[in-house]
């Protein structure tokens, strides 16, 4: 997965505000590191000549500007995975978050064969070692789910740090945390705000499959916090129409409650809209609502109120022209690059303007454009030459984004190729 969508990951389920805020610090986070070092990307032929051992070595060396590319390059040829994945696992809770996204990425590249090799840190019970296998967990994956008895025993855990981590692996489990279903449900009323949202987050992809957990929702819809009533509303869109009441309804309630009651956050709003996109048709009761946010004032409502309508109509032209303004703006240029992408085929009417991204002075800005434009799949394959470039970009993320996104959009005998490269 990209590293700037990782920070975005679930973005139209989740946050938006936060996910900006995040992304820019990250962003400045990647540039105060390139300029602290003077040469933050060393040849990619050097990296490549480098033995694993030598790998390990610097992959621990936060003083090296080859940092990043090595970890990545431990991604691509692990060598001894009793020694490698344990590595890679400890710096997947790196203070700098450049690193641990690399440390997660090559985790996940790595794949399945990870899994048994951060045993040793499942075994230690200590909250460092929660926090380190938790992290790597997340980052490999559903192979992961051998450790599910240890990850529902953490979410019953008194320590509130400890349920937290177990939350943040199951993150990673895919339909594999369903096992789980019971402890998350317990946990979306936890004393902890964000071991609340985390446990959203896990129910909103289980879809349908979490009707069982929609009376803690609605409990938590009514007394949690503008953030937490938020993913709330999330997850009850998720979970769709249900015979205990007008989901629908709830939602719009919840976005505009009418004069004389409490004031609605922007980031409350925005998920809110999220939750209105899952029901899709079946919320076209809420569809003047959306309109009016997509008309308001505040441009990362009109963003997602845009993603929102889309959904619930089937139609893109009227949110594509509240998309291409977005796209104009340099301040909100990102997040409406990162709407365009979710969009896939459907978004490629705006592939111009999310392709002038790509010649960005940001290389994260780059990074949320050859994403986007992959996204997009063989509609984009008027852009494949100028992805292709991307593979020699200065920064090892944003060709990293390339190879990926080409493989969406070429055929399958030029996908072939492409790992070559």
């Amino acid at each position: 997965m990209s590293f700037v969508y990782l920070i975005l990951e679930n973005a139209m389920g989740s946050y938006v505000t936060g996910a900006v805020i995040a992304l820019c610090m990250l962003l400045g986070l990647y540039t105060m590191h390139e300029s602290s070092t003077g040469n933050s990307i060393f040849s990619q032929d050097r990296t490549k000549s480098l033995s694993e051992d030598e790998l390990r070595v610097l992959a621990k060396d936060s003083s090296s500007p080859e940092q990043i590319e090595v970890i990545l390059e431990l991604g691509e040829r692990p060598g001894d995975l009793k020694k490698t994945v344990p590595l890679l696992a400890k710096l997947s809770i790196d203070q700098n978050p450049i690193v641990k996204l690399a440390a997660d990425s090559s985790l996940e590249k790595i794949g399945d064969d990870a899994a048994e090799h951060i045993r040793e840190f499942v075994d230690v019970n200590t909250t460092y070692g929660h926090r380190v296998s938790c992290s790597a967990m997340r980052a490999i994956g559903p192979a992961c789910r051998i450790y599910m008895p240890q990850l529902r025993r953490l979410l019953e855990d008194d320590n509130p740090m400890h349920r937290k981590c177990g939350l943040y692996a199951l993150q990673g489990m895919g339909e594999h945390g369903k096992a789980a279903m019971r402890e998350v449900i317990i946990c979306v009323l936890d004393e902890d705000l964000n071991n609340q949202c985390s446990a959203c987050r896990i129910l909103e992809k289980f879809g349908p499959d979490a009707i069982d957990a929609e009376e803690s929702l609605l409990t938590l819809q009514k007394i949690g916090g503008p953030s937490t009533r938020g993913w709330a509303a999330i997850c009850l869109g998720s979970i769709g129409p249900t015979d205990s009441g007008d989901i629908t309804e709830t939602l719009a309630k919840q976005i505009s409650p009418g004069p004389n009651k409490r004031a609605v956050t922007p980031i409350e709003q925005q998920r809110v809209l999220m939750g209105l996109a899952y029901l899709g048709p079946e919320a076209i009761g809420a569809v003047d609502i959306v309109r009016e946010k997509l008309y308001g004032n505040n441009k990362f409502i009109r963003g997602y109120a845009a993603y929102a309508l889309w959904r619930i109509t089937g139609e893109s032209k009227e949110s594509l022209i509240v998309l291409r303004d977005l796209l104009n703006d340099p301040d909100y240029m990102d997040a409406g690059i990162y709407v365009v992408g979710t969009m896939g085929a459907d978004g490629v009417a705006l592939i111009d303007e999310v392709g002038r991204g790509l010649r960005s002075a940001q290389s994260g800005r780059r990074e949320l454009a050859v994403v986007a434009i992959g996204k997009m799949g063989p509609a984009a394959k008027s852009y494949r030459s100028r992805i292709r470039e991307r593979l020699n970009d200065s920064d090892p993320l944003v060709k990293m984004a390339a190879r990926r996104a080409l493989s969406n959009i070429v055929a399958d005998k030029d996908s072939e190729q492409l790992t070559k490269l």
